[in-house]
Order: C-alpha cells, then sequence, then structure tokens
C-alpha cells in the first residue's frame, strides 16, 4: 500500500474510533474518559490505550476525552512525546514529568468536576488514581470500550487480516530456522526478528521442546536434538489486536503414535471450530472438544493440569481479554469478535501438544485467520 493511502486510512480509523467514544461519554453522562495505559503489553489484558491512540507508549500515558470533543495524549517519560505525535492520530500530545499532577491539573483546567469513565484503571498506579478521584467521581469503563471494539469496521476487520499475516510470518520463520543444534532461545528470536520486520508491535512466543514435553513456557539454553517435538504459540500485536498460532514442529520423522494422536487432536479442533458462530454459546466449542477427546479415551486428559483451556479472548474486539473456554464459559458469541480455538493437550504417550489458531466469528459460522495449516509439520533435522 502507498505510505500516504496507509496514513489516510489510519487517521480515518482513529478518528471513527474516537468519535464512537465520545458517543459513549454522551450516553453515560461522562464529563470526560480517561484511557491509561501503563505501558506494558500483555496478552491477558487488553490495551485500550493503544487502540483509542494508535500507538503504544514506552511508560504510563493516558488519552483524555472530552465532553466537548477536545481529545489529549499525555505521556512519559515527557522525552517520547515526539514519537508519540508522529505515529498517533491524536493531534494533541503533552509529554509530561508526572501524571498524578498533570492530569488532575489538565482536568482542572477543563471545569471537568463529574463523574469520569476510566478505562485501563487495573494498571493505574494508586498515585495517579488518588490524584484523579481527589474532586470527581471515577466509574470504571472497561466494558464501555470494549463495546465499541467490538463492534468492527472495515478498516478494524482488515488490520486483523493483517496481524494475521504476521502470524504466519512468523510461523515460516519458525521452519525455516529450526534444526538440530540451534538452542530455544535462538529460535525465538528467529521468529521474533521475523514478525518485527513484518510489523508487529509486540510478540508474545511460548515454547517447548524435547521429545516428551510437558507445557510451553518462556524460551530456554537448550540445544534442539533429532526427534525432538517443537511446540509453539506464536502471539503478535499490533494496533492492540493479537492474533494467535499453536504449531507443533518434528525434527526428523514423527512416529505414527504421535502421527494419530495429533490427528485426534486435528479432528477435536475442526470439531470445535465448527461451532463458532454469531449468537452461539462459546462454550459449545469445549464441549465439542471434549467430548471427542472422551470418546477417544482420554477424557482424563481434558482437564487441569493435562490442559489449561480449549480457546480464549485477548486484545480489543475478542470475548475478553485472558478469558478462559471451558464447559461452563457463559458469553455468547457476537459478529465479528475474535477468538482462539486451540486444543492444546497433553497425552501420555506424546507429552504436550500444540494445536489451534485464531478465528473471526461471523453471522453464520467462523472465518479461520491463518495461512498455514493447523497440522503436524516435519522439519529436515540437519545441524547448524
Amino acid at each position: 500500500m502507498d505510505p500516504r493511502q496507509d496514513l489516510t486510512s489510519s487517521i480515518a480509523l482513529g478518528s471513527d474510533r474516537i468519535a464512537r467514544l465520545l458517543g459513549v461519554i454522551a450516553e453515560r453522562g461522562f464529563e470526560a474518559l480517561v484511557v491509561f495505559s501503563d505501558g506494558s503489553c500483555n496478552i491477558l489484558r487488553a490495551s485500550y490505550l493503544q487502540y483509542v491512540a494508535g500507538v503504544r507508549p514506552m511508560g504510563p500515558a493516558c488519552a483524555v476525552l472530552l465532553a466537548s470533543g477536545d481529545v489529549r495524549l499525555m505521556v512519559t517519560p515527557a522525552w517520547d512525546a515526539e514519537r508519540i505525535a508522529a505515529e498517533s492520530w491524536i493531534g494533541e500530545v503533552a509529554g509530561v514529568a508526572s501524571l498524578a499532577t498533570a492530569l488532575p491539573s489538565f482536568l482542572g483546567e477543563r471545569g471537568v468536576r463529574g463523574a469520569i469513565g476510566l478505562a485501563g484503571g487495573n494498571a493505574m498506579s494508586v498515585g495517579v488514581y488518588d490524584a484523579l478521584s481527589q474532586e470527581r467521581a471515577i466509574v470504571p469503563a472497561d466494558e464501555a470500550v470494549e463495546a465499541v471494539a467490538q463492534v468492527m469496521r472495515p478498516d478494524d476487520v482488515a488490520l486483523v487480516h493483517e496481524v494475521a499475516g504476521i502470524a504466519d510470518v512468523g510461523f515460516e520463520a519458525l521452519l525455516e530456522a529450526a534444526r538440530v543444534g540451534i538452542r530455544e532461545y535462538e529460535l525465538v528470536a528467529e521468529i521474533e526478528h521475523a514478525m518485527r520486520l513484518a510489523g508487529a508491535d509486540d510478540n508474545f512466543i511460548l515454547i517447548g521442546s524435547g521429545p516428551h514435553n510437558e507445557a510451553m513456557r518462556a524460551p530456554v539454553d537448550r540445544h534442539l536434538d533429532l526427534g525432538d517435538i517443537v511446540i509453539v504459540e506464536i502471539t503478535p500485536e499490533r494496533g492492540g489486536l493479537f492474533i494467535q498460532l499453536c504449531r507443533t514442529v518434528v525434527l526428523g520423522e514423527a512416529t505414527r503414535v504421535l502421527a494419530d494422536r495429533y490427528a485426534l487432536l486435528t479432528r477435536a479442533f475442526e470439531a470445535g471450530a465448527a461451532e463458532l458462530s454469531a449468537g452461539v454459546p462459546v462454550s459449545r466449542m469445549a464441549v465439542t472438544i471434549n467430548r471427542m477427546l472422551a470418546e477417544a479415551g482420554y477424557g482424563e486428559y481434558c482437564r487441569p493440569p493435562y490442559m489449561r483451556t480449549r480457546g480464549h479472548g485477548f486484545g480489543v474486539g475478542s470475548i475478553g481479554p485472558g478469558m478462559v473456554i471451558d464447559e461452563h464459559t457463559d458469553h455468547v458469541l457476537i459478529e465479528d469478535q475474535v477468538i482462539v480455538v486451540h486444543p492444546n493437550q497433553y497425552l501420555p504417550e506424546t507429552g504436550y501438544l500444540a494445536c489451534g489458531e485464531t478465528f473471526l466469528v461471523k453471522r453464520d459460522g467462523a472465518e479461520r485467520l491463518a495461512r498455514t495449516q493447523t497440522r503436524l509439520y516435519l522439519r529436515g533435522a540437519q545441524p547448524c
């Protein structure tokens, strides 16, 4: 895409999001909406500020949307304001020394004395919160931003597909780099590097390697060996949106038992994904996956510690950041929600296996976002 067209599209996307949030302020009778971030990227906690401002801060920051329609972005450290101003679609950016001082001062100057909506408050320090609430009523507003984000416009959906493409790039980098002798952290660095070049703002990657894995975790200083089963969760983030791929790669040849058990997980995954549709309880997906595994004789393994969840949400526009999906999850899917389906599972014969990916819920079914397929991958075992 032409950079000028990309910039125009970005500004239009930001203007639409802010306009809808200003509508929330009017509906709820807020005098202002404060959207806060501590600067971190967390797969289990949505970055509402990145959604509203189109940029990730380096430290604590907040966007302030006034009922009058004015919007200001305050960032720390103050010297990061120049970068933020160049990347954000919010026109008024101020670098400040302390949000605990600058935020209440700004609201006071603008005559804000009534109720304020606060999104991202769970990451706000006590000092900033106390200073903000000293003269004003604070109303939690995370769900208000979630409600806006879950109504995806065409530009939002396009961004979802862009992030899915970044995830595919990460997995292709894994296949290219995986070989006997490479360390886990070196392999993860190759994946990270490829996804950063492809446009990821951040990445969350878990890995496990060995002949019989117990779980996925952060990478360690372990050399991959012939016959290893390499399991990964690849999760790039851009614009507050995450996409996840769960993949299993064998260095060398797969045993018949491994191929058979992974085929079982794949069938359970596909059957569970087939249950996704707007208006359908998400628990139906978990029930289907567990039933298929139980019928194959693995019912006792359909609970912790052998598995954690059959899927989850993350980022904005999903079913809820970090929401665990099991047979009792009380949530009905809506159109254009982002959801991960993964029967990631420990089986006694093979160890822990990674299987699954991300879908975009549609009116009648769900759209698979990845280009690479969920299947067992075999990688040549040539050494470094």
